[in-house]
């Protein structure tokens, strides 16, 4: 029998090499180019970068500062890398040959001929392992999203994994401007900041949970920074336990604590008669055997404090 020392040391290797794994380059299906682009039947590897110099000097320069231009140039590991340029571009030869013949070039621009599947393949020949193994079928593949709609891989525009500008959220606001727009409210997550960005809760290149998120449910989701809400709990208010998002939306709101509407408003979706009526008091209409707690604020907080659920033996009523 393992020792409990040494099960938490295999459990904390099994962590960190899930860990490496899933940051790791993962080769994926090797690309077949003439289904890309017919022109390139027939033609071979010229595996020397400096013919390609001849040409387009300046565009090597600004690739050699990147990631990619350091890993293909510096330090290539495996065969494709080895091919730099034409890793990514098919073999060269005919277009060596004919440097003016269109149909001997694959331009993987995204206003390009190839389609955005097309244009993934390639990438995806190396980076198909990882985060982006439930990329195939995910609502950014079904949707027209290629690798080049947020990455830029020509000329180094950010340090961060490669992105189309600095502010890896700009990346996302180009389709997402709604969630842009909302991220303006008075509330909201520390985006702005810079203390997160998108990536921490969704995961852009496919994910088995709703909305792209890392975890299978929201819940799980908030509970990474919000453990304090995850319980156990003695008495347990259901709409917590079902969706943090049936009372908040993460994106940013015009109320405290990014609720979706203002108490007692919001607790009125649900209870609009428990126990004592649910109806908003004003000074026109004093509730003669109430309580007068009820004036202050207006909200069902100012008693039942403990609305994401309570651990006191008499909080029944999340009042403690």
């Amino acid at each position: 029998m393992i020792p409990e020392l040494n099960r938490i040391h295999v459990l904390a290797i099994v962590i960190l090499l899930s860990c490496l794994l899933s940051r790791t380059v993962t080769a994926g299906t090797p690309v077949n180019w003439s289904d890309l682009q017919p022109g390139l039947i027939g033609a071979e590897y010229l595996m020397n970068t400096s013919t390609c110099s001849e040409c387009h000097e300046e565009y090597i320069n600004a690739f050699n500062h990147t990631k990619h231009g350091r890993v293909f140039g510096m330090s290539p590991q495996s065969d494709l890398q080895k091919k730099n340029c034409e890793a990514c571009h098919g073999p060269m030869s005919k277009h060596i040959d004919a440097p003016r013949r269109e149909e001997f070039v694959l331009s993987l621009k995204t206003e390009g001929p190839l389609t955005h599947q097309q244009r993934n393949r390639v990438c995806l020949q190396c980076h198909e392992g990882g985060n982006r193994v439930h990329w195939q079928g995910s609502p950014h593949d079904m949707n027209g999203v290629g690798c080049s709609n947020c990455h830029y891989v020509s000329e180094k525009r950010s340090g961060n994994m490669l992105l189309i500008n600095e502010d890896p959220k700009k990346s996302c606001f180009q389709c997402h401007k709604e969630r842009r727009a909302q991220l303006q409210r008075s509330s909201h997550m520390p985006l702005r900041e810079g203390k997160m960005d998108c990536a921490s809760c969704h995961n852009p290149h496919g994910s088995t949970g709703p909305g792209l998120l890392k975890t299978a449910s929201v819940n799980e989701t908030c509970y990474t920074c919000h453990t304090e809400k995850r319980g156990p709990l003695l008495w347990e208010h259901a709409p917590v336990r079902e969706r943090c998002t049936n009372c908040h939306e993460p994106h940013g709101s015009n109320f405290p604590s990014l609720l979706k509407l203002k108490v007692p408003y919001l607790c009125q979706t649900c209870h609009s008669v428990a126990f004592h009526p649910s109806n908003i008091y004003s000074g026109s209409s004093l509730p003669g055997a109430k309580p007068a707690q009820q004036l202050l604020g207006k909200g069902c907080l100012n008693c039942h404090s403990q609305v994401h659920g309570s651990n006191h033996p008499s909080g029944a009523r999340l009042q403690r």
